[in-house]
């Protein structure tokens, strides 16, 4: 997606792990844009911080603490964001990763990184889509998703991770061209 050619200016929409580094950036690019922000993340110190730098950029926030991989998140989101006329954005970056060799990763660090990286974003992505469809009826909504590099070239030590990236990007691509034609533009962001 080629987001020059997209009106970026006033946007509304979320922004998971909105606390600190990708996803503070895109908060403040938006912000700077004019957007109306739900930063959401797990630590209320990084997200009041993004929230203070996002309305010295230009726009608006509000805040959520919330961890996507506990029961109820994703309705709790979209509950906090239900008043609003139009969800035009939605930025699934919340993330972890877990370096080292597959058979010393603990069962637990496996799952911590499936249900953040890759079951979260589907399952907000899927319960946010009629908004962004609606909005998408207008100028256009948009749905980003961040991978990394990892989920292009595979790393040793990095085999979940990279598999749960992977599968972000392929979940971004597949509904892309699924949503081709109905103004959500889908684009996945593969840094690192």
């Amino acid at each position: 997606m080629d987001l020059t050619n997209l009106d970026l200016t006033n946007r509304r929409g979320i922004i998971t792990g909105a606390g600190q580094g990708i996803g503070r950036a895109l908060a403040l690019e938006f912000g700077r844009r004019g957007g109306h922000l739900l930063l959401v993340g797990r630590q209320l110190a990084t997200l009041t911080e993004t929230a203070r730098l996002v309305t010295s950029a230009g726009g608006t926030t509000e805040i959520l603490v919330e961890d996507l991989t506990q029961p109820g998140a994703i309705e709790r989101i979209a509950q906090t964001v239900a008043s609003w006329s139009v969800i035009d954005l939605l930025v699934n970056n919340a993330g972890n990763v877990r370096a080292g060799r597959l058979e010393l990763t603990s069962d637990a660090d496996v799952h911590s990184m499936i249900n953040l990286n890759l079951t979260a974003p589907i399952l907000l992505t899927k319960t946010l889509l009629p908004a962004l469809q609606q909005s998408g009826k207008g100028r256009g909504s948009i749905l980003l998703n961040i991978a990394s590099g990892i989920a292009l070239v595979g790393l040793p030590f990095y085999a979940v991770y990279a598999a749960t990236k992977s599968g972000i990007a392929q979940f971004g691509e597949s509904l892309r061209r699924e949503l081709i034609g109905t103004g959500v533009h889908v684009a996945t962001v593969y840094p690192g």
